[in-house]
């Protein structure tokens, strides 16, 4: 279609408005790049002829054509929009002879045109004439200061040197450049990207640093700067500047904002939330922020935080079901199923719709209404295999939590004999086996998930927490859970496996201390049970107390809570 229109143009016997864009497509008279009139020229048969061959080599893929078709065209008509497309062409094809001369009439018939120069600078930089690309490139720096532009003229450059195979051509240009103006930090700033553009991450290191010396409180470079230390693995290093940089810049807002995402990288949740929140009062209205706090808030088990951020969220962007998701969470944490089953209610079909039903079946199931939850969850149009599994799951989970584990197994066993490889099922089965005391069967489903995904962690640990619990098989239950820890260290989970293992073992202490480990990673009720036995059992009762009140208070009516405590405390 552009060269349609570019015929058009040049069958015209007057000077026409539309002109070409760097692309190539034509722009209308409100966007056109310059008023210069152009040139007044017959369209002849011939000069048709290779108006076509260009365009129909260029589409397919003959870009050398193309490039000396448009190149003679452009020549003979002096139009500036043919010989943008000729030396566009002709530098794809990495034809640079013919490329030079298509861009030196380019700049002589538009001389203000930005990319023509860097065209121009870029065919001759192919060729090896770096002396004269570096005047090309002063002239336009000296162009660019005139009008106050040399930041963006920085950038520019590293972008268009970035590009040229000659490295150390393009290397000795820009020093030249930043020597024009040593003072400007932009010029260090856009040597940084060239060097990172060639692998050398010390040296852009160090000239993002004088960037940063010259323009301290410029948030762009201080980000590229955590980047190139990032990729460098210089984790501490990342941290110590991030804090440096905010704590003189605290109303630096971006570098807050990765710096948060940096520390949940780390899984630091509390840091980051304090950060996040820092960025939520000084910007209280951007919804990206005010729902990452909503979901850190979550993170770390501040409901009525995460509540109010999560409300707020919906009130900035209220078509996001996953925070109307998130609140449902909220409240069934809460214990508050008939709120969270109205939040799944107000998801529509889409993304989170299918999530939304499960959850609330599982809502309805936990408000009494177990049949009513089942058909809600039959009556699900499913469209794949995994969607199937997601209900199926669902379902186990509402007759789990209903004490209905014969019933949960016969869904489970249904399912695995449609979809006999499906690790959630054959994992969810395990557990609802065990729930039975059917040991030789939660054994068997983990042995075939670990024998199909031998790093499965949740497996490993399930295996070696029952072998531990279960049996005397200890050196096969601290086999599975070594290779546990060392695929997922900080899992608390995994922790408490281990020091219920160490317990079991008669290692009271290393016990004690990775149950004191987990519990602090996670405050969870079945590990609160456990340390507590641990410590009863060492003599430590009042130690003992204190862990299964702060577990009571917060989840009263849990069953191995409930269970050890009425087994030592009678």
């Amino acid at each position: 279609m552009a060269m349609i229109l570019l015929l058009s143009a040049c069958a015209a016997t007057v000077p026409v408005q539309p002109q070409a864009s760097s692309s190539g497509e034509l722009m209308g008279p409100e966007s056109v790049k310059t008023e210069e009139p152009l040139p007044n020229v017959a369209l002849e048969p011939e000069m048709l002829y290779d108006l076509l061959v260009g365009e129909i080599a260029g589409q397919r893929g003959q870009i050398g054509v193309a490039a000396m078709t448009l190149s003679k065209v452009a020549q003979k008509t002096q139009d500036p929009r043919v010989a943008e497309r000729a030396t566009l062409a002709a530098l794809y094809a990495k034809r640079y002879d013919e490329a030079l001369q298509s861009a030196q009439l380019w700049t002589t018939l538009r001389p203000q045109d930005t990319e023509a120069k860097e065209a121009l600078i870029t065919a001759l930089l192919e060729l090896g004439n770096t002396a004269q690309a570096q005047d090309e490139f002063k002239k336009l720096f000296a162009s660019e200061d005139s009008k106050h532009n040399l930041d963006q003229a920085y950038l520019r450059a590293a972008a268009v040197l970035g590009r040229t195979s000659n490295r150390a051509a393009a290397i000795e240009v820009m020093q030249s450049l930043v020597a024009l103006h040593p003072q400007q930090a932009s010029g260090h700033f856009a040597m940084a990207h060239l060097m990172v553009r060639g692998g050398e991450a010390e040296k852009a290191l160090s000239a993002d640093e004088q960037a940063l010396k010259l323009r301290p409180d410029w948030e762009e470079a201080a980000l590229f700067k955590a980047r190139l230390l990032i990729s460098q693995k210089e984790l501490e290093k990342v941290r110590t500047f991030y804090e440096a940089f905010l704590q003189a810049n605290p109303h630096a807002n971006n570098v807050r904002l990765n710096y948060a995402r940096f520390l949940i990288d780390q899984k630091e949740w509390q840091k980051a939330l304090e950060e996040f929140r820092r960025v939520a009062v000084a910007v209280p209205d951007d919804a990206d922020t005010i729902y990452a706090v909503g979901l850190l808030s979550l993170q770390n088990n501040r409901l009525d935080d995460a509540e109010k951020y999560l409300k707020r969220s919906l009130e900035l962007r209220p078509q996001n079901d996953q925070a109307r998701l998130y609140l449902g969470q909220v409240a069934e944490q809460n214990k508050n199923y008939p709120q969270a089953a109205r939040w799944y209610r107000e998801i529509g079909p889409g993304e989170y719709y299918l999530e939304a039903q499960t959850r609330l079946g599982i809502a309805m199931a936990k408000q009494g209404d177990v049949n009513g939850a089942r058909r809600l969850l039959s009556g699900i149009k499913t469209q794949d295999e995994t969607q199937r599994v997601q209900i199926v799951l669902a379902e186990e989970q509402i007759l789990r939590e209903a004490k209905q584990y014969r019933e949960a197994l016969t869904v489970l066993n249904t399912a695995i004999e449609t979809i006999p490889a499906d690790k959630d099922l054959l994992y969810a089965r395990a557990l609802t086996a065990e729930k039975l005391d059917m040991f030789d069967v939660t054994e068997r489903d983990l042995r075939e998930i670990l024998k199909k995904d031998p790093k499965n962690v949740n497996a490993l640990n399930a295996l070696g927490f029952t072998l531990t619990d279960r049996t005397t098989r200890y050196q096969e239950a601290l086999d599975l859970l070594q290779q546990a820890m060392e695929l997922k260290p900080d899992d608390a989970f995994i922790i408490d496996s281990m020091g219920w293992l160490q317990y079991r073992l008669g290692n009271t202490a290393e016990a004690v201390k990775y149950l004191r480990r987990a519990i602090d990673l996670r405050n969870d009720a079945e590990i609160a049970a456990h340390l507590g036995e641990v410590l009863w059992v060492s003599g430590q009762h009042g130690d003992a107390e204190s862990v299964w009140s702060r577990a009571l208070r917060e989840t009263p009516d849990n069953e191995a809570l409930n269970g050890v405590i009425k087994k030592y405390k009678k």
